[in-house]
């Protein structure tokens, strides 16, 4: 060999060596490529998972996914927590099922369920004696303006006390964008119920107008997790059930639709002749969820727990009512790469780098570090919610010392997003820190009261941080696969986090709660201008009110003695029988104006005082 030769082969040894220094190895530690959290990893785990199916709690797709996180959680060398078993499983209830008992009868004719009409899954239960009918077009009541009688109003001069109620379906059809706007928040069927109910009657018929146009005439029982029934009897029924109804009064529905199409007014009137009585049997559907967990012991067992976690579940075939698929798409199976299968091949990568750490004597945690993959979060955090209320305790802080969340962490563009960081004052530090060796551009966002399951941690004082990488048009969609997913940044997202949940474990030094103002909402909700600063536990199933978690910092609920665990059971009047309930008369509130508002605490009923806040 001569020396040319031996200079080059010298230049390109040493150009190797270079690159193996320069490049990004996104996990290593301290150059041990035996730990490294790669791309390829987290693509193997994110495809593995998206071929098991949508994943939608309590079906076999999710139990799938929940053994598959076991094993990885075994062969990681992480210890079951609390059980011999990784898998945490619990009842939920899935939404609600037609028993064999439903009947409906028109002057003594029994009419045919499922084609002829169908109980809604929120309607109250048993049997309804005979009642006559009375039409109040589109049953729409919509509170008072500013000026008396600028409101929309079906009932207006119409006594419908101890009588069915018959109305037609949505809302009028012809109106401009501005009066649709106006009137959505009021025309849903369970805003309906609920002013059939205020005016004293003894059920609600649905029906399609005839110009209306609809897919299914008879109102479908829509999956909803947490499907919460009324005392009111609610029924759909087709047209050819009513048609002799209108006809028996001398009635024509479709002119009477034209007119109330245009924005007109037409007087509700009773239906003659017409008498109605029915049995309505719903049964709840329970099915059991899976939350998958694993730890790595510290060497204090006293020290609050980092928790590290992110959930594995989405939404199957689009059955939950969050799905957003084409019509083209309505059925298939709904991957959810990003939404969450990204966090979860994070979550894992994550728990291995750290393992792997401990076993070579490069980490020594002094508090125990748990992961956690949670199914539920798609029908409303229910396996996260689950797991801190097993503690029966509102205050877990002593419990855990912080939880780390990753929720749709695939599509890293231009920065990661953290949130949550207003939850303790030491985060934006931290993350500084722990991000200096992994370079990514970071956004940092303060919101605590995240719609993920650091929630239901952070409503139990402990604080959270969310890493986030944005949404886009795949979103909830069967359109969310595996190819679309930036892994070379979801690996340096994974090794960020196993970073702070490295320093948090090793540290003896606790982190400082904030509870914080919760920022205004967006979206339908957002559109109300009154707010009384409660947080619902929306994963309530059983039970009649809304039970409350909490309430925001400085907001009218906390200032008014609200506290965890209350339960609202009548507000201005209203009694309050589900969250759609309380959403509804919410509406209807005057800001600045004082209402009684009645809970259940434990077995007491305590009245408060409590005036409702704005939120412009």
């Amino acid at each position: 060999m001569n020396t040319k030769t031996q200079y080059h082969l010298n230049r390109i040894q040493f150009f190797l060596v270079f690159l193996a220094l320069a490049l990004p190895c996104y996990g290593q530690a301290k150059g041990d490529p035996s730990i490294a959290i790669t791309p390829q990893e987290i693509r193997q785990h994110v495809q593995a998972l998206t071929e098991l199916g949508g994943r939608m709690t309590g079906t076999s797709s999710e139990s799938k996914a929940a053994q598959y996180l076991a094993r990885e959680f075994a062969a990681i060398g992480l210890k079951p927590w609390q059980s011999t078993d990784y898998v945490h499983r619990y009842a939920f209830n899935a939404g609600t099922t037609l028993g064999p008992g439903n009947r409906l009868l028109v002057n003594g004719k029994a009419l045919s369920v499922n084609r002829d009409f169908r109980p809604l899954a929120f309607s109250g239960q048993g049997q309804v004696k005979p009642a006559g009918v009375v039409f109040a077009g589109y049953g729409i009541t919509e509170p008072e303006g500013d000026k008396p009688g600028d409101n929309y109003d079906s009932y207006t001069h119409l006594d419908v006390k101890d009588k069915w109620v018959l109305a037609y379906r949505f809302m009028p059809e012809d109106l401009t964008p501005e009066q649709r706007v106006k009137l959505a928040p009021f025309s849903s069927d369970r805003f309906k119920a609920l002013t059939a109910r205020q005016h004293g009657a003894r059920g609600l018929i649905l029906v399609a107008g005839p110009n209306t146009i609809v897919k299914d005439e008879l109102v479908p029982l829509r999956y909803d997790a947490s499907t919460s029934q009324g005392s009111l009897p609610v029924i759909s029924v087709s047209r050819a059930v009513v048609a002799p109804w209108f006809k028996q009064a001398g009635k024509d529905p479709k002119a009477i639709q034209n007119k109330l199409d245009k924005g007109d007014f037409v007087m509700g009137f009773d239906l003659p002749g017409t008498e109605v009585s029915a049995t309505i049997d719903l049964q709840q559907e329970k099915k059991t969820g899976h939350n998958v967990i694993g730890y790595l012991p510290g060497t204090d067992p006293k020290l609050p727990a980092v928790v590290i976690g992110a959930h594995y579940d989405h939404l199957g075939h689009g059955e939950s009512s969050t799905s957003l698929a084409r019509a083209d798409e309505q059925d298939r199976v709904h991957p959810g790469a990003d939404d969450n299968a990204s966090g979860v091949a994070a979550l894992i990568e994550a728990a291995e780098y750290l393992a792997g750490l401990q076993e070579k004597g490069k980490f020594t945690p002094a508090r125990d570090v748990i992961f956690i993959g949670w199914s539920g979060e798609e029908l409303g955090l229910l396996g996260s919610d689950h797991f801190v209320k097993s503690f029966k305790e509102q205050d877990l802080s002593g419990r855990f010392g912080a939880y780390l969340n990753m929720d749709m962490v695939g599509r890293l563009r231009d920065a990661a997003i953290m949130q949550g960081t207003g939850s303790a004052s030491e985060w934006p530090a931290i993350i500084e820190k722990r991000n200096a060796p992994v370079g990514l551009n970071i956004t940092l966002q303060q919101d605590a009261y995240l719609p993920t399951d650091a929630m239901s941690f952070y409503l139990h004082n402990v604080p959270v941080l969310s890493a986030f990488t944005g949404s886009h048009p795949e979103y909830h969609t069967p359109r969310d696969t595996a190819d679309l997913l930036n892994y070379p940044g979801t690996a340096r997202i994974a090794r960020l986090v196993a970073l702070i949940g490295r320093d948090l474990a090793q540290s003896t030094t606790p982190l400082h709660y904030q509870k914080m103002e919760r920022k205004q909402e967006k979206g339908i909700r957002g559109g109300m201008r009154a707010y009384l600063g409660t947080i619902p536990d929306y994963a309530q199933e059983d039970g009649t009110g809304v039970r409350l978690n909490g309430a925001t910092k400085g907001g009218p609920a906390e200032k008014a003695g609200i506290k965890p665990g209350d339960v609202i059971i009548e507000l201005a009047g209203t009694p309050i029988e589900n969250i759609y309930d309380y959403t509804y008369v919410l509406q209807a509130l005057k800001v600045g104006q004082p209402v009684k508002m009645v809970v259940r605490r434990g077995k007491k009923r305590v009245e408060l005082e409590i005036t409702p806040g704005s939120r412009q």
